[in-house]
């Protein structure tokens, strides 16, 4: 029977995986038997390690409180130096027996017992070495030079050094000499082992057979499904052509439908725009000629009432006049610088550029041209806080935002009210409260104060256009502030007015 692709693929996957399943069970087999063999000998050989540690360190101890006991002479030096030799003659019987049970087995510890006695009598001059200038008998206030101390020490080292090559022998021969056999117990639990690897492998290899014909036979009965999908696909496909060409007939049909509809929306949008604009710039030449309207009167009448040389005219009256014409003339002037402003802004055309200011100053001079402007009869104050007295920020700008919130304060408070202008500077960043006792905002009116021609509902007859706070906001933006208020009809009105700032690069 042919393969197909597949088939011959998953063929050579389970060849693999039985080929890798069969020489990890050898493998394993092989590991067990040679784990098995070296398990003895390894704890034999831990068991020979720790003891030899215990024997040099109760070595290192003796010599150190034997050099402790010359320098002393102290009575807990000396036990502790005996407590040591003790320590050390038990382990060096336990090599002595070692030594006579290798040699009831010369075939198996020859070469064992070759490195153990040359061990032996290293281990035993490094004790005869220890013992000198310590008496048994009267081992209290035994006075010793210090050269002969420092020959006694000397002699030690040269005994440890001698000792150490000979223990280094000893064990190179131990490792390579020793072997055990398996004890009956131990051969039992190995032959339990390759046991169930054995089994393990067999299971394993059954169910790979057995997966691996599955396989095949789910992968013949879906190449057959497929071979009949794919006749089925070509009827279909046959089918869905036929049907695309008048799909594509509609397609374009309600493209062109829809891109009619489209140019319809722009024109109605642009339309509406248009018609959105034309109102506005009707509305706003309609306010601005009516309050231009206004001080022009009063400045013709004042005019005509100055230049009728039949009037009988005090000096008074004469004076008011004047004052009547300048003040309408510095409202046009206002209400004009207002209107190019705005429209500047709009147009993109309104440049930021920032310099250094003397806020104090400023602020002081500012207040002075607001008030003998308006002829305020408020008192008017000027604050500074903050570690910080000067910025950068843009005069022209901060002048007209200034200049007017405190012509609106003074505009709607009564007379002999106080207004205050509170300058918090600090580093990287100023604020300006202006704070009046004046008529307030109602709160229905706070959310559209900065929009242009938009006015309170309790302003009556006060005289007005409603550019002043939409002028704020304009150069408020272009300095990335922001601006709060805080307002209660008939008790007053406060703008609190955060600017960042930086130092020139």
């Amino acid at each position: 029977m042919a393969f197909s692709r597949t088939q011959q693929w998953l063929t050579a996957g389970f060849g693999l995986v039985l080929i890798s399943l069969i020489g990890t069970a050898l493998s394993a087999r092989n590991a067990i038997w040679e784990q098995a063999n070296a398990a003895s000998f390894i704890e034999e050989l831990m068991d020979r390690s720790e003891a030899l540690d215990e024997l040099l360190w109760a070595l290192s101890m003796a010599e150190s409180s034997q050099q402790r006991y010359f320098e002393t002479q102290q009575e807990d030096a000396l036990a502790s130096y005996y407590q040591q030799i003790e320590i050390i003659e038990s382990y060096r019987n336990e090599l002595l027996l070692e030594t006579l049970a290798t040699e009831a087995h010369p075939a198996e510890g020859s070469a064992y017992h070759e490195a153990l006695s040359p061990f032996s009598e290293a281990l035993a001059d490094r004790l005869e070495s220890l013992e000198q200038g310590i008496s048994p008998d009267s081992p209290v206030e035994q006075t010793l030079t210090a050269a002969e101390q420092s020959d006694i020490l000397q002699q030690g080292r040269e005994d440890q050094l001698k000792l150490e090559d000979t223990l280094q022998d000893f064990l190179d021969a131990g490792g390579l000499e020793y072997s055990f056999g398996l004890s009956p117990e131990r051969e039992i639990a190995v032959n339990n082992a390759l046991w169930r690897i054995s089994l393990a492998s067999g299971i394993g290899a059954l169910t790979t057979g057995i997966l691996y014909l599955w396989l095949m036979q789910l992968i013949g009965r879906q190449e057959q499904q497929a071979q009949a999908l794919e006749q089925e696909n070509q009827t279909l496909s046959q089918s869905f052509k036929s049907q695309g060409k008048n799909l594509k007939t509609v397609t374009s049909s309600l493209e062109t439908e829809l891109s009619r509809r489209q140019e319809i929306e722009t024109t109605y949008k642009e339309i509406e725009q248009a018609k959105e604009l034309t109102d506005l710039k009707l509305n706003f030449f309609s306010l601005a000629s009516h309050e231009l309207r206004t001080p022009l009167s009063a400045i013709l009448v004042s005019a005509q009432l100055l230049d009728n040389p039949n009037a009988q005219r005090s000096e008074e009256k004469r004076s008011r006049n004047l004052k009547r014409i300048q003040s309408s003339a510095k409202t046009m002037t206002q209400l004009l610088a207002d209107i190019l402003l705005l429209t500047r802004a709009e147009a993109g055309k309104l440049e930021f550029s920032p310099q250094r200011i003397e806020l104090p100053d400023f602020c002081q001079r500012l207040m002075d041209e607001v008030k003998f402007n308006a002829q305020a009869h408020q008192q008017m104050l000027v604050q500074h806080q903050g570690s910080c007295d000067i910025a950068y920020l843009d005069n022209k700008l901060l002048r007209a935002m200034l200049m007017s919130l405190l012509t609106n304060s003074i505009k709607y408070s009564p007379q002999e009210s106080e207004i205050q202008l509170t300058i918090i500077g600090e580093e990287a960043q100023v604020c300006f409260q202006i704070k009046d006792q004046g008529i307030g905002i109602p709160l229905a009116d706070q959310q559209y104060l900065f929009e242009s021609f938009r006015r309170g509902n309790n302003v009556e007859k006060t005289p007005g256009t409603g550019l002043g706070l939409a002028v704020v906001k304009k150069c408020l933006d272009l300095h990335g502030g922001s601006i709060e208020l805080e307002s209660q009809v008939g008790l007053g009105t406060t703008f609190i007015i955060n600017i960042p700032w930086q130092y020139p690069a």
